[in-house]
């Protein structure tokens, strides 16, 4: 475009040079017009040709066929300019400096010195023939020389300028890396992150704040629980930078209703406008403190139940010694109350170290109208009871995946636990394996009166029990095992129709996609 400029004042300016005069160098008019107005339409030309995607040729290349061609019609230029020789030069630095911009240092000093050299021929040229003087010889040089120094100059520029420019992509791109990287911590972070500005508007938000927020999918969501965040940092200022933390109510968000969160503003924001909080869900961390809890006391009482196994193994059989020669009612009736409470105490051992010993089960695939009548038959054999009291039925033909070892443990202590509060009539506990809608399920019931709505809450915790024949463990147990599985369970209660029965569900998981 630069280009297109001077041609078109050169071509304006020709009118206003008609009237110059020189007895040495006179003015060509027709032949400066011609040369002008070519270049013109030269420079239009290039223009409309340097167009993205109209030239297939490389940079270097196009710039060389450019700058040849802007050489020789300012050269022409100059012959036909006579006396403005010395001032249509000066056009020589423009060409070049673009030149000095786009291509390498050498290839520019090259161009450079072939513009100088064009130009100290032509004049010593007129020289020799005397069409000039010593001075025009001389001012060639000095403009030749202006010409070098410029292309130098611009060339360790454009080096600077193109260094620097990488440098900043450099920077630019390790930036975006970080940025992401940081992204991606703080958005898996249990945590909760907000950023809030000083008008109250979230600038960013994490995963986990979202979820206790109970925030949608839009970044720009405004809920309840944002405004009072808000209120708290900008408007009742509870919390400031580096200050102690404060509890945050937020209400009906989730399947477990209100949630406490503690909320905690960062210090040392680089923005002092913007607040950085971080929120974490009491509820869950109580329930984290409490799982801890519940381990280290299950390691202690598999360690204690370990310990106290060796010494009870010896109560027992000096007791079965000792009951070889009792020959009273009384003392036998004795030694048999010892006899049943080593045996409970052994259970509530047993139970104890499976809880301890339990890892991640490895779910197989289960056979159910074989399975389970086999246990069934093992368990009323093993614990003396009549079969009829125990029924199977079996209402699809899918596999249930569980681990063989745990559903056997889970399907003894169900049932075990039904006859403990079952009728003596026949099927008093039943096994139905069906399918419930997508899912499978294996329910457990028994036609006693069920567990009191008192205690259902604490159904599944370890060592509660309404018997006191009971240890427990039996329930927590089966639910450990359960979860160990991908599977859940739940109790039903009886209903108000007989048919409907107290019942403990088990949802298995579902199976493998491979399979």
């Amino acid at each position: 475009m630069a280009r297109v400029v001077v041609a078109a004042v050169l071509l304006a300016y020709v009118p206003a040079l008609h009237g110059l005069r020189s007895s040495v160098a006179p003015f060509d008019g027709q032949w400066f017009m011609a040369v002008a107005a070519c270049y013109l339409v030269l420079a239009i030309a290039l223009v409309f040709i340097s167009s993205p995607g109209r030239v297939r040729l490389q940079l270097q290349q196009w710039v060389t066929l450019q700058l040849m061609l802007d050489v020789l019609a300012l050269m022409l230029l100059i012959e036909a300019g006579g006396a403005l020789r010395a001032g249509l030069a000066i056009l020589l630095i423009l060409p070049n400096a673009g030149a000095a911009i786009l291509t390498e240092p050498r290839r520019a000093l090259f161009f450079a010195s072939i513009s100088t050299l064009a130009l100290l021929g032509l004049n010593g040229w007129h020289w020799l023939a005397g069409e000039a003087d010593e001075a025009s010889v001389a001012q060639a040089g000095m403009t030749g020389a202006a010409l070098m120094a410029t292309v130098l100059t611009v060339s360790w520029l454009a080096m600077r300028l193109e260094s620097q420019e990488r440098l900043a992509q450099r920077r630019g791109e390790d930036l975006r890396n970080q940025l992401a990287v940081t992204q991606a911590v703080i958005s898996e972070l249990p945590e909760g992150v907000v950023v809030l500005n000083a008008k109250g508007h979230v600038r960013a938000i994490n995963r986990a704040a979202r979820e206790m927020l109970g925030m949608g999918s839009q970044a720009g969501l405004t809920t309840d629980a944002l405004a009072g965040l808000s209120r708290i940092v900008h408007t009742d200022r509870s919390i400031g930078p580096g200050a102690d933390s404060v509890e945050f109510m937020v209400a009906g968000t989730g399947p477990e209703g209100s949630r406490r969160l503690r909320v905690r503003r960062l210090s040392g924001a680089t923005d002092a406008t913007d607040a950085v909080l971080m929120l974490e869900d009491l509820g869950r961390l109580e329930q984290r403190a409490q799982q801890l809890k519940l381990a280290a006391m299950g390691r202690l009482s598999a360690s204690i139940a370990h310990e106290i196994r060796n010494p009870l193994a010896a109560i027992r059989h000096a007791n079965g010694l000792l009951a070889e020669d009792l020959t009273e009612p009384r003392t036998r009736r004795m030694a048999a109350i010892v006899e049943d409470n080593c045996l409970r105490i052994d259970r509530i051992i047993e139970d104890v170290l499976s809880i301890s010993r339990r890892g991640a089960g490895e779910p197989e695939r289960i056979d159910a109208a074989r399975f389970v009548p086999t246990v069934l038959a093992e368990y009323a054999a093993q614990a003396a009871i009549e079969p009829a009291r125990l029924a199977c039925r079996f209402e699809s033909t899918a596999p249930i995946w569980f681990d063989t070892g745990n559903l056997r443990q889970v399907l003894l202590n169900l049932v075990s636990n039904g006859l403990r509060y079952a009728s003596p009539q026949a099927q008093a506990v039943r096994v139905i394996w069906r399918a419930v809608g997508e899912h499978h399920e294996l329910e457990v019931s028994d036609d006693g009166p069920g567990v009191p709505e008192a205690a259902r809450t604490h159904l599944f915790e370890p060592f509660f029990t309404t018997d006191t024949r009971g240890t427990g463990l039996g329930l927590h147990l089966a639910r450990e095992l359960c979860a160990a599985n991908g599977a859940t369970i739940r109790y039903r209660p009886p209903g108000d129709n007989p048919e409907v029965r107290s019942a403990f569900i088990i949802m298995p998981a579902a199976p493998p996609t491979s399979s």
